[in-house]
């Protein structure tokens, strides 16, 4: 299925909102085993047409409903504003912001979304008088070809300046040359944690199955295939070439909630918590892994419910 999320298409071109500390461990493809991977992305965005006629970071931070006082520990009023910015490539990764401050609230809408404050479950950023649509995207592998860009806080000349480039997940991220004037340095790639476990895009090519990134063109995947002497190739692939293509994770529940099983090493699995709930993860006691994240390490043999979810993608509709 290509989308099941209205107004998202995979076309569609959206801006998510990072932090400073965000940007930096991405800027310098900084693993932190357990918490950050430099190659993945989760959160709440907005498709960059319904931002763009912000004319500031401090702007862009409204418009992102992040002007708020209790955002301001994240997003400071004169950092102007860090975003990643990408095609959808596959829609059904995102969804209505629908959800609540409590699970109580968010369950009557059917959704399992409870975030804090300045969140507010509607499907639209707190941002006045404009309604400006938000989505939540599961986390997922950043598709190729995506930017990370600084939009400074005062909107003079040249305000906007894309920062780095995605060139795939084996490359890590090109930083240009405005990302030291933004005070980030870039970092060599580095390995993924040992123990992990291939999730993502799938490509199955001439019957053998392939590790893949979504993009850089809509319709296509970056498919990777390891040399003899353990080099990364890469190829671009249409869909329709393809014989299939499938988006897969490992999914468990351990202690009552659902988990994404990223990693397993030496009996401890890391699990990132696929409901995107801050009460479930209080109560659980997770690891804070970024705004809106949470981890956990577990041992293997408590985990239940393991199962491999396979999701098939079809090749989306031509240009008209």
């Amino acid at each position: 299925m290509t989308t099941t999320t209205p107004g998202l298409s995979p076309r569609t071109l959206v801006q998510l909102p990072i932090t400073r500390q965000l940007a930096a461990r991405y800027l310098g493809n900084s693993t932190v085993p357990g918490a950050f991977e430099p190659y993945r992305t989760w959160g709440l965005c907005s498709r960059l047409v319904d931002v763009a006629a912000a004319d500031s970071g401090a702007a862009a931070r409204a418009y992102h409903g992040l002007a708020t006082e209790t955002a301001g520990a994240d997003f400071p009023a004169g950092d102007g504003l860090f975003v990643l910015r990408f095609p959808t490539h596959w829609p059904a990764l995102f969804q209505a912001s629908f959800g609540g401050r409590t699970a109580a609230a968010a369950a009557r809408l059917g959704s399992t979304l409870v975030l804090p404050d300045p969140f507010l479950g509607t499907g639209y950023t707190d941002y006045a008088p404009a309604a400006v649509p938000e989505y939540w995207l599961e986390l997922t592998e950043i598709p190729v070809g995506a930017e990370l860009w600084h939009l400074a806080e005062d909107g003079t000349e040249g305000w906007e300046q894309a920062l780095a480039r995605y060139p795939g997940r084996y490359t890590g991220w090109h930083a240009f040359p405005a990302a030291e004037q933004a005070g980030l340095s870039s970092g060599p790639v580095a390995p993924a944690p040992a123990g992990s476990i291939p999730r993502g895009p799938v490509v199955t090519f001439q019957g053998s199955p392939h590790l893949a990134d979504f993009g850089p063109d809509q319709g296509e995947a970056t498919v990777y295939r390891a040399a003899e002497d353990g080099t990364m190739m890469s190829r671009r692939l249409e869909f329709e070439l393809c014989d299939d293509v499938s988006y897969r994770r490992l999914l468990a529940s351990w202690r009552g909630a659902r988990f994404d099983v990223l990693a397993t090493r030496d009996g401890i699995a890391t699990l990132a918590l696929t409901s995107g709930n801050a009460e479930e993860a209080a109560r659980l006691g997770l690891l804070d892994a970024g705004r809106h994240a949470w981890r956990a390490q577990a041992p293997v043999n408590e985990l239940s419910e393991v199962t491999e979810e396979t999701r098939r993608i079809a090749a989306p509709e031509p240009l008209s």
